[in-house]
């Protein structure tokens, strides 16, 4: 069910423009036949006009980006305005051209382009080229697009160029060939970009698989559809759709932050979290800046709870919805205590046993300040949960095992090893060792085995091993409250608040 939706958009965007080849192809009085070289023109401006203004936006806020990602956007932009152009101009009957293969080769040169481009984009900011270009933005765009617009100025000067008037015999198995390869690097664009759709929402994301998706479907239809005929004609209209999508959602982002370059340098960026950051709704903002108001530990402790969650999330293998929960759930999971009462909440000392019960009523408390935002639906479950036992012996419902949902028990453990590391009023921050070998002593009844086990190898990562011996009721009880706990405490309480 997971894995259907997906890619229900992407499969959306590849099914219904085949569907719609298969037809024509398949009942030939659908596929009209029309030409017009100058409403082809004027369609190819249109095509070119979006694709350039996607690239102007992007290398000029590539010059403020941290990811080069940007520049890659703006070039494989800018080589489908330049040779698409090209394709129009080449248009037989536009200044009494006649036809030359070059009405070919352009758009087959522009789907590659954008292609690799976007492939190049998503690659690691510290690979190699993407190096060069992140330090030298606006001149390596200018130098990797340079060569389409001489490639551009040479056809128009000769349009019998590189045998374009008697192309050779294996050309068209080469335009197969080039198809192929165009699809498959289009592909891996739309699953990494719905994968980062889906953990934050952003709009850019879904431009771009959008964009990708439609070059896929104008290549299909422009090498399997009849020339001047309907499924051919509609290869123009993806392309439009696609690139024009592209423009209005970098607009769109860019107007809602105010910047563009920030926009466009996350959008490439392979954090998750900065993609679920991305796309936190306007109501968990506002909650956000109420928190820290209140408690400024407290927003300090959700935002790295929220980080070390979505590590974990990963390392089990959770899909992207449920990591966007628990980066959400996350951050609020704390919320209810700007309901508890100053005195309380900020007393210097130890607190009582009643303080402690209200303490407590926080989880729903924050279940009741989120229940209004329908846009905070998918992270009530964290924030009414994060403090159940596998036992059963948590709070506030005491449920137990698998009744505590998933995101909550990942949540749990992120919690409890923020709240353990951390300095306190009353304590410094244990030792990461030392937190890590009591969260693993509570797996499998204070805390989810399976994220416990997470937890440890994201520990490991960091170059952090357990010490031999843990107790889980000292890590339980640290993440309980910020507070030391009242007098009449048990031993291990007692060890804890000296620890």
């Amino acid at each position: 069910m997971n894995l259907a939706r997906r890619y229900l958009v992407p499969g959306l965007l590849l099914a219904c423009p085949i569907a719609v080849l298969l037809m024509l192809r398949l009942v030939p009085r659908l596929d009209v036949q029309f030409f017009d070289a100058g409403v082809h023109l004027v369609v190819i401006v249109g095509i070119a006009t979006c694709a350039f203004a996607t690239a102007a936006v992007a290398v000029a806020g590539a010059r403020r980006a941290e990811h080069p990602g940007p520049v890659w956007l703006g070039v494989g932009c800018a080589g489908v305005g330049v040779l698409m152009m090209g394709h129009g101009l080449m248009t037989p009957g536009v200044n009494g051209r006649e036809f030359t293969q070059w009405v070919t080769r352009f758009p087959h040169l522009a789907m590659v382009v954008f292609a690799v481009s976007l492939v190049i984009a998503g690659r690691r900011a510290d690979w190699g080229p993407n190096r060069v270009v992140a330090r030298f933005p606006l001149g390596s765009a200018l130098v990797l697009v340079a060569p389409m617009v001489a490639l551009l100025m040479w056809a128009l000067v000769d349009d019998q160029a590189l045998g374009a008037g008697t192309p050779p015999r294996y050309e068209e198995s080469l335009f197969d060939v080039v198809s192929v390869v165009t699809i498959v690097l289009l592909l891996i664009v739309m699953v990494t970009h719905s994968r980062r759709w889906h953990l934050g929402r952003d709009i850019v994301q879904l431009a771009i698989v959008l964009a990708a998706g439609m070059s896929i479907a104008a290549v299909t239809a422009f090498q399997h559809g009849r020339f001047t005929q309907l499924s051919w004609w509609d290869y123009h209209a993806y392309l439009l759709a696609g690139f024009g999508a592209a423009v209005y959602a970098v607009f769109q982002s860019g107007v809602r932050e105010r910047a563009i370059s920030q926009v466009l340098g996350r959008t490439f960026s392979d954090n998750p979290f900065e993609h679920i950051e991305q796309g936190y709704p306007e109501a968990l903002r506002s909650l956000v800046r109420a928190v820290e108001i209140k408690d400024a530990y407290t927003h300090g402790h959700s935002a790295r709870t929220a980080r070390v969650a979505v590590e974990i999330g990963l390392r089990m293998r959770l899909d992207e919805r449920q990591l966007r929960v628990i980066a959400r759930g996350a951050y609020l999971h704390d919320l209810g205590k700007i309901g508890i009462p100053d005195e309380i909440l900020n007393k210097a000392g130890r607190l009582t046993d009643e303080e402690r019960s209200v303490i407590e009523t926080h989880p729903q408390l924050g279940y009741e300040l989120a229940s209004p935002a329908t846009s905070l639906a998918e992270a009530l479950p964290v924030i009414l949960h994060h403090h159940e036992r596998v036992d059963g012996g948590g709070y506030p419902h005491g449920l137990a095992g698998a009744e505590i949902p998933i995101e909550a028990r990942v949540v749990a453990v992120a919690d409890v090893w923020d709240a353990l590391t951390s300095d306190r009023s009353y304590r410094r921050g244990w030792p990461a060792a030392e937190a890590l070998a009591h969260i693993e002593a509570g797996a499998g009844t204070h805390f989810d085995t399976r994220a416990v086990d997470a937890m440890v190898a994201l520990a490991a990562d960091w170059g952090v091993r357990s010490t031999d011996d843990g107790e889980a009721d000292q890590a339980w009880h640290a993440a309980q409250t910020c507070h030391e706990l009242d007098s009449d405490t048990t031993d291990a309480d007692a060890d804890l608040i000296s620890a």
